[in-house]
């Protein structure tokens, strides 16, 4: 102590010494708090001790606990399961308004030309099925009929007539997609409209011949009973023939 207070040099040096043991200290202590937690691990079956991290442990026993939930597969049911897909487009879809006449969007996505199984008369039915991008909100959904009407407006569009979804009626739609789009399915529904009217005009055909068949057989049993009258007039003058008088009264003769 006397040393110090008689040599300041003395001093300042030992203090300075003490300040350094204490910020060594200081830093170990800091060290060693921030060194991960070792938790040691139960032994294996080897004997051996693996030491895991406090974050490695919290993560083993998150998987071990978490119920393995897997997605349920359902089953898309369109209703076309029944139909077999002939050509589908990218387009925009377009109703003509009466009273604005002007046409107003539907909206955008795939159209759709299906055709059904063969029928007991064997004729094929087709339909035009169209769904919105996104929410696939049914838009167009028609059936093809023989007096339905289609015309090419110009390259990339097609003007057809179709069941509405809104009030079932017949109204005027546009069809708008890339020029080749436009002529496949210009094609693809010509085509059906030609054998749908072909159909409706074999039926009208065969209905026609049917009552002239009833006619010829009455015409056939009418001849017949001509002559079956013929016959019973000529026996009738026959035995008129042979009838004779005796004593004022008509005697037949045999």
């Amino acid at each position: 102590m006397s040393d110090r207070v008689v040599n300041p040099l003395l001093s300042s040096k030992c203090d300075a010494e003490g300040n350094e043991g204490e910020a060594a200290k200081d830093t170990d202590e800091f060290l060693a708090q921030s060194r991960p937690t070792v938790i040691e691990s139960p032994r294996t079956k080897y004997g051996s001790v693996q030491p895991t991290t406090l974050m490695e442990s919290a993560a083993a026993y998150t998987a071990a606990s978490a119920p393995k939930c897997l997605p349920v597969v359902v089953p898309i049911i369109t209703g076309e399961e029944g139909e077999s897909n002939v050509l589908q487009i990218s387009c925009k879809l377009f109703v003509h308004d009466k009273r604005t006449q002007s046409w107003t969007e539907r909206g955008r996505g795939y159209l759709r030309l299906n055709d059904t199984a063969s029928n007991e008369d064997g004729t094929l039915q087709s339909r035009l099925v169209m769904r919105q991008q996104g929410n696939l909100r049914l838009i167009l959904n028609s059936r093809l009929w023989a007096n339905m009407q289609i015309e090419r407006a110009n390259r990339k569009s097609l003007c057809c007539t179709a069941t509405d979804l809104e009030d079932k009626s017949v109204q005027v739609f546009l069809i708008q997609a890339s020029a080749k789009d436009i002529g496949r399915l210009y094609t693809a529904i010509h085509h059906r409209l030609v054998a749908l009217r072909n159909c409706v005009t074999q039926e009208s055909d065969s209905t026609q011949t049917e009552p002239d068949s009833e006619a010829s057989m009455t015409y056939f049993k009418t001849d017949s009973e001509d002559e079956e009258d013929d016959e019973l007039t000529q026996m009738g003058c026959t035995v008129s023939g042979r009838c004779g008088w005796i004593g004022g009264q008509s005697v037949l003769c045999t």
